[in-house]
């Protein structure tokens, strides 16, 4: 098709624009060769800084008359841009004004606002006699050529400013000058790089050239940019919405009421613990994805709704981008220069909070909500065990001994059973008092019986029962010597109620044991029931003292030598001898008085009758006596080595209220027990159960006849045949040789209330927590007692283990209130609409909108700086049913560049075409 031009004044385009001068040919004329040297236009065309003639193809076929077609080829001084119909070659066609590069504006006030590289979206093309006639000076409103406030060509060596945006409906124009390089101050270009082509490099010129200038009237949107409320996507997001908020409220509910699972999560019923903490992390995960996707789609709908309001400011690059740091923490730190821009907004401080939130919610999960063995305060419970007998009764403990015969096979075999567990029992506490006392030999402990170390004992093997010592006040030696003259060595020893092992392992309580909790649960009970208690009461007589006791000094008594120095010994039958119980009169029998009766409370005033032994016995033996009628005691008579007095020691034992039973157990660490006795702080003490005075029960008379199966299980008789057995040997030993407690030895009260302590934990088992027996037969079955107790106790539970877990807090609370933020937010607002900030529908409208020279120069390396602020709207035009991309104002709103405007002057930055050339050559792999 010919290329004809309109007759142009001498002087150039109209008004005081210089251009360069043009050929005054007819229009009609035919077109000259298309070549540099047959240009006809003035021969100062080829001087001209920064422009030259260039003329349409030759050949350009055009398919629709509404295309602007642009030539594929470009060589120096030979092709121009132009603009074409499909319409036959009458039609005539005219060059696109260029503009002088490094040009500068006029001083009249006729900048034009920012360029636009297309016509408005849905203009048709301008009718033929429009392009010939139209004017410079009075463009048509569909003209394809420059606007009448186009910039004038000055002085080249200045920038021509374009600062203002053109609306939807303005025709857009193609500026060259921005598509050349800048001027050398010698030499203009051409234009003739952009289209030079190498056998080693190929790069997109021509596709540039011609996609500039082509107005997108074929993207007419497919659907409409807003979605009801009934739409799936609309009701998936308020789903998940809902989801988010109320998973989140319960997961702070849970952190802060901090509720114990008890059984529901265990090892051997419920949850597994391993599933419950797998389950409570995948449920914190859905969260924070729904979270995620909640608050990425309310900060996007929040934005293009702002987008798309006419006044409003319109959204920046910084803020389309807040969206990814929920989504790539990491770009904080990859695109820190967006939050400088996008962080002080609302927005953007909601995104970098729901940004650290999203982050750490699987953590503060973990920390705050997640199971885990946790040990929880102490609490009040009444617990129950069963009860079958009264306390110290001998017959039930030989029943219930593990005999390994029985009855059938041996009709002592009980009787064998009980004698080789108390034995058993009492030689080992016997051993580890010893050793614990070995330790102090060196240093030394109090004199204070308070202080020195007491016995222990295993029940059932497994665990460690403690006593302590209890009515202290009468164990002062010295007091008790200025008052009475005598050495006297009184102590009482209790043990914790072993009937508290039992009911703490009975399901019935429902109480976790460690091996519930994968065999690491603890727990601790503080039973409010009676201890069993050992009184020992010695005093240091000499023979005229003892004498009213001993046989051999009775007169008529029947004696004979024992071959052991000037010792006598009574005759097989002495007990014969001994006064009965009753006299003949039917009175009590108390036989001869002493000088200790008030010691040990004998004769008529309190009605005990005191013990009677065989003989003296010699050093480092013991005599015993458990049969004084109707007595509550056992008596001990022992010589030490160490001292001329013979030492006489009563066992009596009761249950004391005047304690609580400390019950410790754990997967790691064992199980133990302590009696924990007369503190008047303690609220678990037995005592607390009464608000009145009570009868407490005395002394056991059942615990006398297992204190005797205790005697004969060691042979603690043994020095009425002078055996000199190694336990007497040890005990008798202990005793005091002066007035006070040793330092570095125990007493021999001590050491036999911790050698007979077997005797009272073995008579305790499965009898009743409370200080009496209310049945009539000394054995029952299927009895259950109840006792007030205080419970700690390891569980799996949701809550933070260590103090500083509390932060946590904040994150848990933080991902609430987004989320009923956001929750809000879909409530009010109906239906969605298109998301612009997610990257496939930005790509879709930005590669669809009108270019622009806000962001210029952000083409390779991305936008920086100003182009992070420029605000954008979305456009519409209805006659294309097209939307796009637009300035909301001319500069950014606020801020360091809120009074900079664009340069749209051609400052260019150095070509570096061999990255490109070298990355579209390189081979993928992936």
């Amino acid at each position: 098709m010919a290329d004809y031009l309109e007759p142009l004044s001498a002087t150039g385009m109209s008004g005081d624009r210089p251009v360069s001068p043009l050929s005054t040919r007819s229009p009609l004329s035919p077109k000259p060769a298309s070549n540099f040297s047959n240009n006809p236009l003035s021969p100062n065309a080829l001087h001209r800084m920064g422009y030259h003639r260039m003329d349409s193809e030759e050949h350009h076929g055009v398919v629709d008359a509404e295309d602007y077609a642009v030539s594929n080829t470009y060589p120096i001084g030979t092709n121009a841009l132009g603009i074409t119909s499909a319409s036959s070659g009458l039609f005539v066609r005219s060059p696109i004004a260029r503009v002088a590069v490094g040009s500068k504006a006029s001083s009249k006030n006729t900048s034009p606002k920012t360029p636009r590289f297309y016509r408005s979206l849905g203009n048709p093309s301008p009718p033929l006699a429009t392009i010939m006639h139209s004017s410079w000076d009075e463009p048509p409103s569909a003209t394809l050529f420059p606007s009448k406030g186009a910039p004038n060509f000055l002085d080249p060596k200045h920038e021509v400013q374009h600062n203002t945006r053109q609306t939807a409906n303005a025709a857009y124009s193609i500026p060259m000058s921005d598509f050349s390089p800048p001027l050398d101050q010698k030499t203009a270009y051409t234009g003739a790089d952009f289209s030079k082509e190498s056998s080693e490099e190929e790069f997109d010129d021509e596709a540039f050239r011609s996609k500039f200038g082509e107005a997108p009237h074929y993207c007419s949107s497919k659907t409409d940019i807003y979605a009801h409320r009934s739409s799936w996507l609309s009701i998936i997001i308020f789903i998940l919405s809902i989801y988010s908020t109320a998973g989140s409220g319960i997961w702070l509910v849970a952190a802060v009421i901090q509720p114990s699972w008890g059984h529901q999560i265990s090892s051997r019923q419920g949850l597994d613990p391993s599933s419950a903490r797998l389950i409570a992390a995948l449920i914190a995960k859905t969260i924070e994805i729904s979270f995620v996707t909640v608050f990425v789609t309310c900060i996007g709908q929040i934005l293009t709704r702002r987008a798309f309001l006419r006044k409003s400011r319109g959204m920046t690059l910084a803020e389309m981008t807040v969206r990814n740091w929920v989504l790539q923490p990491g770009s904080l730190i990859t695109h820190f220069e967006n939050l400088q821009y996008a962080g002080v907004t609302f927005l953007g401080a909601l995104a970098l909070t729901a940004t650290v939130a999203a982050t750490f919610y699987t953590t503060a999960s973990e920390a705050m909500v997640a199971p885990k063995l946790k040990l929880g305060g102490w609490v009040h419970h009444e617990l129950s065990g069963n009860v079958r007998t009264l306390y110290g009764n001998v017959h039930y403990a030989l029943d219930v001994c593990p005999s390994l015969l029985g009855r059938n096979l041996d009709v002592s075999a009980t009787e064998s059973c009980g004698a080789v567990q108390f034995s058993g029992q009492s030689y080992r506490n016997l051993m580890s008092f010893m050793a614990n006392w070995t330790l102090y030999n060196q240093t030394g402990t109090s004199t204070d019986l308070t202080d020195r170390p007491s016995g222990t004992m295993l029940l059932y093997d497994n665990t460690t029962m403690y006593s302590t010592w209890i009515e202290t006040q009468y164990s002062d030696v010295a007091e008790q010597f200025e008052r009475t003259g005598h050495v006297i060595n009184n102590v009482t020893m209790a043990m914790p109620h072993p009937g508290i092992y039992a009911a703490a392992t009975d399901p019935v309580n429902k109480i976790l044991q460690p091996d519930d909790l994968e065999g690491v649960g603890r727990y601790a009970i503080q039973a409010g029931v009676v201890s069993p208690a050992i009184n020992v009461l010695c005093v240091n007589l000499d023979a005229d003292e003892l004498a009213p006791l001993v046989y051999t000094t009775w007169p008529d008594s029947n004696n004979s030598a024992t071959g052991v120095g000037d010792q006598l010994i009574g005759q097989p039958g002495w007990d014969g001898q001994v006064p009965p119980p009753l006299k003949e009169n039917g009175q009590k029998e108390y036989l001869n008085e002493t000088d200790v009766d008030d010691i040990f409370r004998w004769g008529e005033r309190f009605g005990r009758r005191p013990p009677v032994f065989q003989l003296y016995p010699s050093n480092y033996n013991l005599l015993t006596n458990s049969s004084v009628s109707d007595s509550d005691a056992i008596y001990m008579l022992g010589k030490s080595p160490n001292i001329t007095e013979y030492t006489l020691c009563e066992m009596r034992s009761w249950v004391s209220p005047n304690c609580s039973t400390r019950f410790d157990i754990s997967g790691t660490a064992g199980a133990s027990m302590r009696a924990h006795c007369e503190d008047p702080d303690d609220a678990n003490s037995y005592l607390q159960s009464f608000s009145t005075p009570q009868n407490w029960s005395g002394p056991s008379i059942d615990w006398k006849w297992t204190a005797d199966m205790w005697k004969l299980s060691m042979d603690l008789n043994g020095g009425s045949y002078n055996n000199n057995a190694s336990n007497a040997r040890i005990i008798t030993q202990l005793a005091l040789q002066e007035p006070r407690l040793p330092r570095e030895l125990p007493s021999i009260a001590e050491a036999l209330a911790v050698f007979a302590s077997s005797t009272i934990v073995i008579g305790s088992i499965d009898t009743p927590f409370v200080h009496y027996w209310g049945e009539e037969t000394p054995t029952v079955e299927g009895l259950t007692q109840s006792f007030n107790a205080s419970l700690i106790m390891q569980q799996y539970t949701s809550g933070y283990v260590e103090d500083w877990h509390v932060i946590f807090y904040v994150v848990l609370v933080l991902v609430f209130g987004i989320n009923l933020f956001c929750m809000s937010y879909f409530l009010l607002r109906s239906g969605l609409v298109t998301d612009f900030t997610e990257p496939q529908n930005l790509f879709a409208l930005a590669i669809n909108s009108p270019p622009s020279a806000q962001v210029q120069g952000s083409c390779g390396g991305g936008p920086q700086n100003r182009d992070l602020v420029v605000p954008w709207r979305v456009a519409y035009a209805p006659s294309a049913n097209h939307y796009f991309f637009e300035e909301a104002n001319e500069r950014p709103w606020r801020g360091r560049y809120a009074q900079e405007a664009v340069s749209t002057a051609r400052d260019l930055g150095a070509k570096n075409d061999s990255s490109y050339n070298r990355l579209s050559k390189d081979k993928m792999w992936l």
